[in-house]
């Protein structure tokens, strides 16, 4: 196209070339572009802003979510954006792969980490039966699997304790059975872990099985009495007999 001075030339839009069998998400994952990906969630004029939120989870013809590329791939800061913009993290496979089991299986610590302090589910199996530790182990990936024992080992800490927590502010569970000085028991004993885990940053995996073994030792003749009938209930087995 020609122009004079008094009609400056209008130069055509620079059209983006992606990779091939890419969407703009995982192009910008291949690439570790993550300044392309907050680009085309931010600006109202890059050509992805309606569609990139929807690919976010989309899987490409390879069954894999951006967040299980990443994973692969070993992209820390992208795995972050990913989450932090609708990644989710629990989502798998036909196989049941998650994004844990393709860390796990390539070694990357570091999503690994990042993926389970963002409540990646430990427990997923895949088609082998395998957790993601499983996973680490088949191809020896050790340091992932003691990570993985370790943040495990955390994760039942901290649902023995949330399980109390609830269990005592239930009145259908409770029903009587406990004494105001059980209750107290339960509630001290829960703050006192909480905050255990909170100031002890260098635990150990031992650590955490051990403080839930001494929890589950104060706990036990606690869950004694939850396990009997409510008080009414045995009254009436008295009536009746």
């Amino acid at each position: 196209m020609t122009g004079t001075p008094e009609q400056p030339v209008e130069s055509e839009p620079e059209v983006e070339i992606l990779l091939p069998n890419t969407t703009i998400v995982t192009h910008c994952v291949l690439k570790n572009d993550t300044e392309r990906l907050t680009k085309s969630f931010e600006d109202p004029e890059d050509p992805y802003k309606e569609s990139v939120e929807e690919l976010i989870n989309t899987r490409g013809e390879d069954g894999k979510a951006p967040l299980d590329l990443a994973a692969t791939l070993g992209r820390i800061d992208f795995t972050k954006e990913l989450i932090q913009r609708g990644a989710d993290v629990n989502a798998t496979t036909v196989k049941g792969f998650c994004a844990l089991h393709h860390a796990a299986a390539w070694g990357r610590i570091g999503v690994l980490k990042v993926l389970v302090e963002a409540n990646a589910n430990l427990q997923q199996r895949n088609i082998h039966n395998e957790r993601p530790r499983e996973t680490a182990l088949r191809y020896e990936k050790i340091e992932c699997v003691d990570y993985l024992d370790w943040a495990e080992a955390k994760v039942s800490l901290l649902d023995t304790i949330r399980t109390a927590q609830e269990t005592i502010t239930d009145p259908e569970k409770v029903q009587g059975r406990l004494t105001k000085e059980d209750k107290n028991i339960v509630v001290n004993t829960c703050k006192e872990k909480t905050e255990w885990i909170e100031t002890t940053a260098d635990a150990t995996t031992q650590d955490f099985i051990s403080q839930k073994q001494a929890i589950d030792e104060v706990f036990a003749p606690i869950l004694q009495k939850l396990n009997e009938p409510p008080p009414e209930k045995l009254e009436k087995s008295y009536e009746l007999t």
